[in-house]
C-alpha cells in the first residue's frame, strides 16, 4: 500500500488529464474521429456556411442559381457591321396619263384669257395694242367675234366677260369696260394668237379691258 500511494498522480496531473478529455470531446474529437469526406449537406446545419468561411474569389458563376447574380454594366457599343447586299429592284409602276400640253389643241377644247390695253393720249387717235396668245396651236386660224361693252353677243359667243365662251372654230373677245375709246378692234389673228388695239377719242388716258375664249374647230 505504501508503494501504491507513493506513485499516486499529483493534483496538477489530474487537472491536465481532465482538460485533455474535454478538448477531445469537442472539435478536436471530430477531427480525430470523423473519417475524410464524411461531412456533406446532410450534416451541415442551415446557415452554417457564411461569408467568413468562403475563400474570397473561389466561387464561379456556375455556383449560383440562374438569375441570382446581378447584371453587370452595359458594355461599349460594337463596331458597325458591313452593309448588306442591295435589294432587288421593285416592279415598274403603271404609266401616268399624258401631259396637259399637246402639240395642238384638240377639237372642241376651249382656252381662255384676259386682256388690258391702255395708254395716255396727247390727242385724238392715239394707239395702244396688246397680243392674245393661245399657248396651244389651233388646227386653223379662228373666226373672230368682238363683243363690245353694252352690245349683245352673237350666237357664236354664248358667254360673257365673266365666263367667256366660244363655239368651235371661233375666237370671242368680250370687252368688259372702256374709257376714252370707241372700243377694242382686231388687228390680226392666226393659229397661235391675235393682236387687238384701241384708239383714243380724245387727249388723256384711255383703256379697254376684258376677257376672251377660243375653241378649236
Amino acid at each position: 500500500m505504501k508503494s501504491l500511494w507513493r506513485h499516486r498522480p499529483s493534483p496538477a496531473t489530474v487537472l491536465a488529464s481532465v482538460a485533455l478529455m474535454a478538448a477531445l470531446g469537442g472539435t478536436g474529437y471530430a477531427a480525430v474521429v470523423l473519417p475524410a469526406n464524411s461531412v456533406g449537406a446532410t450534416q451541415l446545419k442551415k446557415d452554417a456556411v457564411t461569408s467568413l468561411k468562403v475563400k474570397d474569389g473561389s466561387l464561379l458563376a456556375a455556383d449560383f442559381k440562374a438569375g441570382q447574380m446581378p447584371a453587370g454594366p452595359a458594355g461599349p457599343a460594337g463596331s458597325t457591321g458591313p452593309a448588306g447586299p442591295t435589294g432587288s429592284a421593285g416592279a415598274t409602276g403603271p404609266a401616268g396619263p399624258a401631259g396637259p400640253f399637246p402639240d395642238a389643241l384638240p377639237s372642241g377644247k376651249t382656252i381662255r384669257g384676259a386682256f388690258n390695253i391702255g395708254a395716255t393720249a396727247t390727242a385724238v387717235g392715239a394707239l395702244a395694242n396688246t397680243a392674245i396668245s393661245f399657248i396651244y396651236t389651233l388646227a386653223a386660224a379662228p373666226t373672230v367675234k368682238i363683243v363690245l361693252q353694252g352690245t349683245a353677243a352673237p350666237a357664236q359667243c354664248p358667254g360673257n366677260a365673266t365666263l367667256p365662251q366660244a363655239q368651235a372654230g371661233f375666237l370671242c373677245i368680250y370687252e368688259e369696260s372702256r374709257t376714252n375709246t370707241a372700243g377694242v378692234t382686231l388687228n390680226a389673228v392666226n393659229r397661235s394668237g391675235a393682236t387687238i388695239f384701241v384708239n383714243s377719242t380724245a387727249a388723256g388716258g384711255f383703256f379697254s379691258y376684258g376677257t376672251w375664249a377660243a375653241t378649236a374647230g
